[in-house]
């Protein structure tokens, strides 16, 4: 289970076991979370309350990631992204409009994110996610959602997740495919995200997606994906955040809220992946090793 600060306790134990006489959270649950603490419950909502998240990369993914766990209540942020806001990222980025053109992504989340929770704390890391700065960019949270652009070297993607594992951090990442995502994720004291670095490694090395994918994502997508990562340019939809976002928030819930009667499964974890593509009607938790395998996935893999 994550590790909380001082007072507060795991799994379905109040968070402020000990909360001193007279002293409230400073939550309104006739307010903003007044329709989300039903489904939720009041002790799973001062969980998220004092959950930190470190976003790795605010566009299309990262900063619809950053926007629901607000939503849903998480209180802490800290966000990473050294890029601005440009015509392109209209199509498919959240926060992405005229008026924020130019501006830093992470900085222009942070307002965002405070617009919808002013008493949220959101540090900014605007030089982005740097090998100088991993610990620090860490420090103190329960979840890293690795949105990095795909741009980004392998080996610093792979530093940070070994980082944030020693560190006993929930690791979870979703690059978004054609109409679909492919969600992986870490829990502390547990298989790190070495098998997801395959999958990375095999993409940037062959120029092609492993053979699993075409039994679960459109073939024809998955080369239009290709070609893009060759040129530098990748096709991408206003609906794939979407998806990816709904997918990982779930099982950032799961782990965060373990131990409660919200939380009814643990989140899936490697070796096994979550991978959706709507143009297929394919929902499927896969093991890492069927889609690396030339063999491809076996018959009943699909779970969902």
């Amino acid at each position: 289970m994550f590790e909380m600060s001082h007072g507060e306790m795991s799994h379905g134990e109040p968070i402020h076991g000990e909360r001193a006489q007279g002293e409230v959270p400073l939550m309104d649950f006739t307010g903003f979370y007044a329709r989300t603490t039903p489904l939720l419950g009041v002790l799973g909502m001062e969980r998220l309350h004092q959950a930190k998240i470190a976003v790795a990369g605010c566009g299309g993914v990262g900063g619809a990631h950053a926007i629901t766990m607000a939503r849903l209540g998480v209180g802490r942020f800290h966000l990473a992204d050294p890029g601005v806001f440009d015509p392109p990222d209209m199509n498919r980025q959240w926060a992405a409009t005229g008026e924020t053109m130019d501006r830093n992504k992470a900085k222009v989340y942070k307002e965002t994110l405070r617009s919808i929770n002013p008493a949220a704390e959101i540090e900014v890391f605007a030089e982005g996610v740097q090998p100088d700065n991993h610990g620090r960019f860490l420090e103190g949270a329960n979840i890293l959602l690795d949105c990095l652009d795909v741009s980004v070297p392998l080996e610093q993607r792979a530093a940070l997740y070994a980082q944030a594992h020693e560190q006993g951090i929930f690791v979870i990442t979703s690059p978004i495919i054609g109409f679909g995502c492919l969600v992986a994720a870490s829990r502390p004291g547990d298989v790190g995200m070495e098998d997801f670095v395959s999958i990375f490694s095999y993409l940037l090395d062959h120029g092609t997606f492993p053979p699993g994918f075409h039994q679960i994502f459109v073939p024809h997508h998955l080369g239009l994906v290709e070609e893009g990562m060759a040129s530098g340019k990748i096709p991408s939809l206003a609906l794939a955040p979407l998806i990816a976002t709904s997918l990982v928030a779930t099982e950032c819930l799961a782990f965060l809220l373990e131990g409660l009667e919200v939380a009814s499964r643990e989140p899936v974890t490697l070796p096994r992946m979550i991978a959706f593509d709507l143009m297929r009607l394919s929902y499927t938790v896969v093991h890492a090793g069927e889609l690396l395998n030339t063999g491809g996935i076996k018959e009943g893999a699909e779970l969902r």
